[in-house]
């Protein structure tokens, strides 16, 4: 069973989860891809107050960032490692591009610190572009420093939904910064807009490290972040070849059908060791005094 997020109510509720799951002869992991640090303060709170369950009370962890499983160790010593990959990929869609109006996309979630570090230099693009509007999801911080009606604010959508929204805009921010947290995060959202033929701006950590030469426009730092975008905005020819060649990239690197094969056989592999991975749970956490004692026995399978 792979669980996404889990946010228990408490320690002993997890342990109850995994041990209900363990007599039933299932494996758990927990899909992780962001760094605790990254999270709300009201989540870190609740994380911290259950030591961490979720990562700890489980027989590893699932992620797509090697960093971010080196740094969650000191929580779960297992982890599976799979890169992301992004599905559908529709045709390109430059007919968006020759549009008089842009609209620019800013949907990063766990970034208000970014978000707000550009926000002025956003107001006065806004000021000195008639023709631009923003999308934002989720940040009603960034919203309430601008305009009111220059902006759209969407809450969290359904998947089907995000992609059409991502898909209806010319060009998205994703200004992460140089901290080392961020260095964990997962680049989800620069193949998601590779998929959707959108141009992106990207900040100085993590996607220079990954994404392919000229299918993103690199800044070294979040100061100059927006006049970087203006920049990609005005020039059409480039904005064009940067859309080409990421759309190219994901769609030859990035397809999700084109890494079913490998997950199939990791999920394989991880079930031919299910009873070594099971043992492994139970002595991490029968070395734990706080936690009642669970046995190998338990594990039907």
């Amino acid at each position: 069973m792979i669980w996404q997020r889990p946010l228990p109510e408490s320690r002993q509720r997890q342990w109850e989860h995994l041990q209900w799951l363990r007599e039933r002869g299932c494996v758990l992991l927990t899909e992780w891809d962001d760094h605790p640090d990254l999270f709300p303060q009201t989540i870190r709170a609740q994380l911290e107050s259950m030591s961490m369950a979720p990562l700890v009370l489980c027989h590893g962890i699932h992620t797509s960032s090697a960093r971010l499983a080196a740094a969650l160790t000191r929580h779960n010593p297992v982890s599976l490692v799979l890169d992301n990959s992004v599905t559908p990929i529709p045709r390109i869609d430059l007919a968006k591009h020759r549009e008089t109006t842009l609209r620019l996309f800013i949907g990063n979630q766990n970034r208000c610190e970014e978000h707000q570090q550009i926000a002025s230099d956003l107001n006065r693009w806004l000021q000195e572009e008639p023709g631009l509007s923003v999308v934002i999801v989720g940040d009603r911080g960034l919203a309430s420093r601008l305009p009111e009606t220059r902006f759209t604010l969407y809450s969290r959508l359904s998947y089907r939904n995000y992609r059409r929204l991502l898909a209806s805009c010319q060009l998205a921010l994703l200004p992460l910064d140089n901290r080392p947290a961020n260095w964990c995060k997962t680049p989800i959202k620069l193949l998601e807009c590779a998929a959707e033929s959108v141009a992106t701006i990207s900040g100085p950590a993590l996607y220079p490290a990954f994404a392919a030469p000229g299918t993103t426009r690199h800044c070294n730092r979040l100061h100059g972040f927006i006049a970087a975008a203006q920049e990609l905005a005005s020039n059409h020819e480039q904005r064009l070849q940067t859309v080409v060649a990421a759309h190219n990239w994901a769609s030859r690197n990035w397809n999700e059908h084109n890494h079913l094969a490998i997950r199939q056989w990791l999920y394989t592999k991880i079930w031919a060791h299910r009873h070594a991975l099971d043992n492994s749970i139970v002595a991490r956490n029968n070395q734990d005094p706080t936690l009642q004692a669970m046995h190998s026995k338990a594990f039907k399978l």
